[in-house]
């Protein structure tokens, strides 16, 4: 019998329905010995995941395997993903957002939510699309959903994402809005759309563009190539403040494996130093205070004004 289960596992990614446990012959009392042993783990009323996978799975990955767990478990049902758990399905990051699956009805019907399964209206059919066998909100219309619900700082890191793979251009997200129609949260929605950039390449310089919105900061160049006097290549950063001669970088601290790398991000902030900038590394921590982002871009722009000299030439865009 375990190497029907693995089977019927493999075949749906890991998670498995009541009905699916009972098309092998397993009743109530052989799936509480699955739960008790570790075989399997309940996320809620017939909706299984497989134990070793969910066990080995990052806090941040799990909400992909909780979506598609009561996907599976709806099967049939007149209902599709939405909001983040659309998003976590279709392989786009997510932020500030809860734990609780998000669906949408395909027909009309109410709303209505748990611990753990919100189901809200609604939404017109050309927003939903199957993505391997499961019914989803279009990343569109789902980066939306998430921004009116979550805020827009939500919103903005799924959006810039989508822009940033592919996935989505801005037009998509302009035809969801005019479909979003008058929710709570629209307006959020609408400022998301605003400021999403396909330049951003990571969830943390979507947070520090938002913060520098908050804050009241100037937009800054993202991308941006510097070069030095004669034309030469010098460094590519993230954020540019090309007026005030400010770089800031974000430092998820992931990119230091080893000390050779250390090294070479030192002797390329040096040199940035040597043209006239001032750098600032934003970190995590960093972004759960808009007052420490701006102490620390104000000190900067400060210590750049009093600096002698001027600033290498800076184009905007990936490096060739």
């Amino acid at each position: 019998m375990d190497d029907a289960l693995s089977l019927l596992l493999a075949t749906h990614r890991g998670v498995a329905g009541t009905r699916d446990l009972e098309a092998l012959g397993l009743g109530s009392e052989a799936v509480r010995d699955l739960v008790a042993r570790g075989r399997l783990v309940r996320l809620r009323r017939g909706t299984f995941v497989d134990g070793e996978l969910w066990r080995a799975a990052p806090p941040w990955d799990r909400h992909h395997l909780r979506a598609r767990a009561v996907a599976r478990e709806r099967a049939g049902a007149a209902v599709a993903l939405s909001h983040h758990s659309a998003l976590a399905v279709q392989g786009i990051g997510v932020h500030g957002v809860d734990e609780r699956v998000h669906l949408v009805r395909t027909v009309p019907g109410r709303s209505r939510a748990d611990r753990t399964v919100v189901v809200h209206q609604q939404v017109p059919s050309p927003f939903l699309a199957d993505r391997e066998g499961t019914r989803c909100v279009v990343p569109a219309m789902a980066c939306l959903q998430v921004a009116s619900r979550f805020g827009v700082e939500a919103g903005l890191v799924s959006a810039d994402a989508a822009l940033h793979t592919g996935v989505i251009d801005r037009a998509a997200l302009d035809v969801a809005a005019a479909a979003l129609g008058p929710v709570t949260g629209r307006g959020r929605a609408l400022r998301m759309i605003e400021l999403a950039s396909a330049r951003s390449e990571s969830a943390g310089e979507s947070r520090c563009r938002w913060v520098f919105v908050l804050v009241g900061l100037p937009d800054p160049e993202q991308q941006a190539e510097i070069r030095d006097a004669a034309g030469a290549f010098v460094a590519r950063v993230d954020f540019l403040f090309r007026d005030a001669g400010v770089v800031v970088e974000f430092d998820g601290m992931l990119k230091y494996g080893d000390a050779a790398a250390l090294r070479a991000e030192k002797v390329r902030e040096d040199r940035l130093r040597e043209l006239g900038y001032e750098v600032v590394r934003l970190t995590w921590a960093d972004l759960a205070s808009g007052a420490t982002v701006a102490g620390k871009l104000h000190a900067a722009f400060a210590r750049a004004a009093a600096r002698p000299g001027t600033h290498a030439r800076a184009l905007t865009g990936p490096a060739s």
